[in-house]
């Protein structure tokens, strides 16, 4: 062999373990982001924001300097609609006088963006790092949730109609369903791909766990339409094998919570310790044991003993009754005037809106006047403050993001997590048509890394560093499981 060939071959070695080195620095960062906006109350303050912008910013560099940005990626329109809805979010802004109340709306647009961009150009272990970092950071926001209500910690947990619900890091109920729902999705996908994972069940039951234990009523129905999408997409009983374990440890922790449930009762700290305890014991037991039937009689055990406990203390009786009464309905009152409200000043200022961070004012039946600052509907709200020219804006980038999911349906390495992904996005679209979710960045800043995890076939020609190849579906896989 010329010696020219083996400089050669060592130069092209160099290369490709240096731009590995700045993939994964660019993975790092992102995942530094996305975990400071999920642990800074979803990055729905100022300060947070700034912070997520200048890392999200870095992120996007380092990426793109290891592979350029194409000319598919600057006519694709999810990335076009996101730079104008940033944009005309600013426009409005500065118009209306409250320019820093358009952050959110460019985190929404420009921020989805670069999420999707540096993901799409990571390798496959840097992917698979990203996702468990993910799905770690979304457990710790569950715990923190599940910690409030056992402990009625007051940051953490929020009493709310005479019940003590998970408010997580994000400090509100909503969006910390909003948060770990796509999560949950995400997990529950992969453990059909990896159902002897310990991690991905433990995961699973205790994402599954604080999104019930926030009582959010949009939350819990996006879970379940998220659960329909997973149902169609790998089948109901493939699901059911994998998600049994979690789902029955997740509910054998929630019934040792019911005695800590009303804000009117002191805490019980210790039934929850078991409860979580018995429950984390029934997913490892089962994942060991290579399926879900020989836990079956430990499981209905516990849940016999749940019942028990419903029936025999009165505590626990008297909390399930409180929570029938408050989450159990349809009726939303302060809902239905901000619709109101939101629907009388988009009829008023239609093209363009009134500009991010103007309140809405409604008066109740009872003749009070009352005031809020978002509308509990994402669509609504965009309509609101940005008019029917950011609202088309919008539903480019949506349509955008869906497209880049349905163009990798036949090719995608990884079966599971596109249909985790495509749960997850299914479950975000109907949550935000219910609570303000676009204003908490954490939540559509997450949800877009796990598309563009899902979708990084579609445009990405990758320079990966020479040597043996590693088949990219085998790589992501044991990363994260």
């Amino acid at each position: 062999m010329e010696p020219g060939a083996v400089s050669a071959g060592a130069a092209a070695t160099r290369v490709g373990a240096r731009a590995e080195e700045l993939t994964a620095l660019s993975s790092l960062l992102l995942l530094l982001a996305l975990a400071a906006a999920a642990f800074g109350q979803g990055a729905f303050f100022r300060t947070v924001q700034f912070f997520i912008v200048a890392i999200l910013a870095v992120a996007v560099l380092i990426a793109v300097a290891v592979i350029p940005l194409h000319v598919a990626d600057v006519r694709d329109g999810f990335v076009i609609a996101g730079a104008l809805l940033a944009a005309w979010a600013l426009v409005r802004a500065w118009a209306a006088g409250t320019t820093s109340a358009g952050i959110s709306w460019i985190l929404f647009g420009a921020g989805m963006v670069a999420v999707v961009l540096v993901c799409r150009r990571l390798s496959a272990q840097s992917r698979g790092m990203l996702l468990g970092g993910l799905l770690a950071v979304g457990v710790a926001v569950a715990m923190s949730g599940w910690l409030g209500v056992a402990l009625h910690q007051g940051t953490w947990g929020l009493p709310s109609q005479g019940l003590w619900r998970a408010a997580s890091t994000l400090t509100y109920t909503n969006a910390t369903a909003g948060l770990l729902v796509p999560l949950a999705l995400v997990a529950f996908a992969r453990l059909t791909a990896a159902p002897r994972s310990i991690s991905l069940s433990l995961a699973a039951m205790c994402l599954l766990m604080t999104t019930v234990l926030t009582l959010s009523r949009a939350g819990i129905a996006a879970m379940g339409a998220g659960l329909l999408v997973l149902c169609w997409l790998l089948g109901p009983r493939r699901l059911a094998r994998t998600a049994a374990g979690p789902a029955v440890g997740a509910c054998v922790a929630l019934l040792g919570l019911l005695p800590s449930i009303r804000a009117a009762a002191p805490a019980r700290p210790l039934y929850a310790v078991v409860a979580l305890a018995a429950g984390l014991a029934i997913v490892v037991v089962t994942q060991r044991s290579g399926g879900w039937q020989p836990v079956l009689p430990v499981a209905g055990a516990a849940l016999v003993g749940g019942l028990l406990l419903i029936i025999l203390v009165p505590q626990v009786h008297d909390a399930l009754r409180a929570l029938t009464h408050a989450r159990l309905t349809l009726a939303s009152p302060a809902r239905s005037g901000e619709a109101d409200a939101a629907l009388r000043v988009i009829a008023s200022h239609p093209l363009a809106g009134v500009g991010p961070g103007h309140a809405l004012h409604w008066t109740s039946p009872g003749g009070v006047v009352n005031v809020d600052q978002y509308a509990h509907d994402e669509y609504l709200q965009v309509l609101t403050d940005l008019g029917i020219v950011g609202g088309a804006l919008a539903a480019v980038l949506l349509v955008g993001g869906a497209g880049l999911l349905w163009r990798v349906r036949a090719s995608s390495s990884d079966r599971a997590l596109w249909a985790g992904a495509v749960a997850a996005a299914v479950a975000f679209l109907l949550h935000s048509g219910f609570d303000f979710i676009w204003q908490v960045p954490a939540i559509p800043l997450t949800v877009a890394a796990i598309v563009g995890l899902a979708s990084y076939q579609s445009t990405t020609r990758r320079r990966e560093p020479t040597g043996k190849p590693v088949p990219e579906n085998e790589e992501l896989r044991n990363a994260t499981s």
